[in-house]
């Protein structure tokens, strides 16, 4: 586990997916700024914490997020890129129900590698002979890849033309990147995480799927009233702005 500076008495430890962390410490700065409470923020430990474009193997589909968060046992809260990987956490009883806030959305978006060299400029493009697609298969973007081609009635030709598997947001820019794949599913946001190596193509407004970040109270915490404080703050427009500057909407 990668952690932004040492634990103290009385500090919120929150939990975070790499491509989720660099509003959440600008957001969080703001927090300690006006409250006096510290924020620790911890980055995955697993698929994400390294730059690499990782395929996914039998495991990946098995220990997400919401396991290393039980394996530590003792955030007080995590961030989640997606509402339903905070559903499935309440489910298994890791966070808790009624405990969460939305922060800020992430559109789809496609992202291809810097120059856009197998010229990607429409969804209907992926579905071309020789494509190579990328899409995740774990997390926030599990399963986007089906609702942005369900809605153009081109899930079967697009899906043909996938090659690459990717476990998490980090394997998914670094697959573009290095040139693995012509084109992949993800978030406009993204573009902060290429330094330069990717670009955006915008779907438009028809083809457009947003996913909420958001934020929940794990059962392990033992300041629930600090969270609450935390949680709240960044529904913030101030903690907003943190996350627009990053692409998030």
């Amino acid at each position: 586990m990668t952690q932004d500076k040492d634990s103290a008495a009385h500090t919120l430890r929150v939990f975070s997916a790499r491509a989720c962390a660099e509003p959440l410490r600008q957001a969080s700065a703001l927090f300690t700024a006006r409250t006096g409470i510290d924020v620790n923020i911890s980055v995955c430990a697993r698929h994400c914490a390294t730059r690499e474009a990782e395929q996914a193997n039998p495991e990946s589909g098995t220990h997400d997020f919401l396991v290393e968060i039980a394996e530590d046992g003792y955030h007080d809260m995590a961030i989640g890129g997606a509402e339903y990987l905070l559903d499935d956490g309440e489910v298994r009883g890791i966070v808790r129900r009624g405990e969460r806030r939305l922060i800020a959305y992430r559109r789809s978006a496609l992202i291809v590698p810097a120059g856009n060299p197998a010229n990607i400029r429409s969804l209907a493009d992926l579905a071309r002979p020789g494509v190579r697609v990328g899409v995740s298969v774990i997390d926030c973007l599990k399963g986007l890849w089906e609702d942005v081609t369900g809605r153009a009635m081109l899930t079967d030709p697009i899906r043909r033309n996938i090659t690459f598997h990717a476990s998490g947001c980090v394997a998914i820019v670094e697959a573009v990147a290095e040139r693995l794949v012509d084109a992949a599913f993800g978030w406009s946001a993204f573009a902060h995480m290429g330094d330069g190596r990717i670009e955006v193509i915008d779907l438009g407004d028809d083809l457009a799927v947003y996913r909420g970040t958001g934020i929940a109270a794990l059962k392990f915490t033992r300041q629930l009233d600090r969270c609450r404080q935390f949680m709240d703050f960044l529904t913030t427009p101030d903690a907003h702005e943190c996350y627009t500057r990053f692409g998030w909407v």
